[in-house]
């Protein structure tokens, strides 16, 4: 077998892309993940196949995909004792649950790293949307008037989804990305109560993120109606189908997605994995 870290996203195209495009829904986050300043490697067998791919922007966590989702533990041995050996450190991983606990394992042999899980996900698709009693409301997209309140909704959005801390700058700089880009929605109740994004699209598939409404206004129906919006508008604009991540302990939120009509077809598990005292390093 064969690890390879790549520096350019024309080469990890190359010998990956068509191997991604096979599951493109399940792979979105690899696909955001792939640039010349990201984090990208593979493991190819001793025929030169890719079997294993991953990637990573930084703080995010790194993502893999076993190909054809055909489970290895031998790979995912050699993945492992790759990044100690390259002395590349792992603090954050995410992907299918069976393969997440296989890396962990492995890791923690290895360098006596500890590992917790973070958040288990579900991912929602979605190629209709059913039929839905609407709440008091209209739908309308993000505008400059909107950065009274957006960024504060998208600073807390990071640590409600156990994706990192409360980050106002950034926050701000990315409320600011979004009215650019006319990708971000809300629904206003005489005031914005609930927003949703698309923030990236496969060649089928339009990814909607970023679903917040705020803690006192929530269970009035106001996240069905914002998604539901969007998700109806992606697929007229030409979408196939639409996806979507739901944290698996959150009952309300999974019922929300579920009401509109979308369906539970795959798995992940976040884990952090924090320093022990590794024999590796002491060499």
């Amino acid at each position: 077998m064969k690890f390879t870290v790549y520096t350019t996203a024309a080469d990890f195209n190359k010998d990956v892309l068509e191997v991604l495009n096979r599951h493109e829904i399940q792979n979105n986050i690899i696909y955001k993940n792939i640039g010349d300043d990201k984090f990208m490697a593979t493991v190819k067998d001793d025929n030169g196949n890719v079997v294993l791919t991953a990637t990573r922007t930084s703080p995010f966590p790194m993502v893999m995909y076993e190909t054809e989702n055909i489970r290895n533990d031998e790979v995912v041995a050699f993945f492992a004792r790759s990044f100690v050996e390259h002395n590349i450190d792992v603090d954050f991983i995410m992907t299918e649950k069976e393969l997440a606990k296989s890396f962990c394992e492995h890791y923690n042999k290895l360098t006596n790293k500890e590992y917790h899980n973070n958040e288990s996900l579900v991912l929602y698709v979605l190629d209709k949307v059913n039929d839905i009693t609407p709440v008091s409301g209209e739908f309308r997209q993000i505008n400059a008037d909107d950065m009274f309140y957006l960024p504060y909704w998208l600073a807390d959005f990071v640590p409600a989804c156990n994706l990192g801390e409360y980050n106002l700058p950034g926050a701000i700089e990315g409320a600011n990305k979004n009215i650019e880009k006319g990708n971000s929605f809300v629904w206003v109740d005489k005031f914005p109560v609930s927003l949703a994004t698309n923030t990236r699209s496969t060649s089928e598939c339009a990814i909607i993120a970023q679903v917040y409404t705020p803690p006192n206004l929530r269970g009035n129906g106001y996240s069905t109606a914002c998604v539901w919006n969007l998700s109806k508008k992606l697929l007229d604009g030409g979408f196939k189908y639409c996806a979507l991540y739901a944290d698996c302990a959150n009952p309300a939120s999974n019922k929300v997605y579920q009401k509109i009509g979308y369906k539970e077809v795959f798995w992940y598990d976040q884990y952090k994995l924090t320093r022990g005292d590794s024999p590796w390093q002491r060499m």
